[in-house]
């Protein structure tokens, strides 16, 4: 038998196989998904329409990836330490020695002209301290805080606590 027709065809049952499994197990009464549509006929419920679902699946797309996205970042940034976007793990400043070039992929648009300094803080176990140096006056500096959602939730710096040092305590939800 043909070495390269014997793979097509190994393959080909293989693709077959995962694929039963996997329409088997979503057509399962037991599946969670069939149990909801159980207990909402039985109340009445009316399945969402075909414009509702994709309105669903709109907001849940729209408000997960931003998530996603930033998941892919971190995980390039201080998780994969073979990635060569790699800076350094959790809980850990780099400070970068130089500004984005065209290799600094991990992140769509860093800003060319700007030196940056990451720290990705793991939150779990304990707050985090931040304590900065007082800076000159004439000079602008911005530490943004951003959660996993990529939303801003404070700032240090300038603008927001001035120029004077501080030490700065950053804790979880919990």
């Amino acid at each position: 038998m043909n070495t390269k027709s014997h793979k097509g065809w190994t393959m080909a049952a293989a693709v077959v196989a995962l694929g039963s499994t996997l329409v088997a197990g979503c057509a399962s009464p037991t599946d969670p998904i069939a149990q909801a549509a159980k207990a909402d006929a039985a109340k009445g419920v009316p399945a969402p329409s075909l414009e509702q679902t994709k309105a669903i699946a709109e907001e849940g797309f729209i408000y997960g990836l931003p998530l996603v996205m930033n998941y892919a970042v971190m995980n390039e940034f201080s998780v994969d330490t073979k990635s060569s976007q790699f800076k350094a793990p959790f809980n850990q400043l780099n400070n970068e020695h130089r500004v984005a070039t065209p290799a600094d992929t991990a992140v769509i648009t860093p800003n060319s002209d700007t030196p940056y300094s990451m720290l990705w803080a793991d939150l779990r176990a304990e707050p985090l301290v931040i304590t900065v140096p007082a800076v000159s006056s004439k000079r602008y500096y911005s530490v943004q805080l951003i959660d996993g959602n990529t939303y801003n939730y404070g700032y240090i710096g300038s603008r927001a606590t001035g120029s004077g040092p501080g030490t700065y305590l950053i804790a979880g939800p919990d």
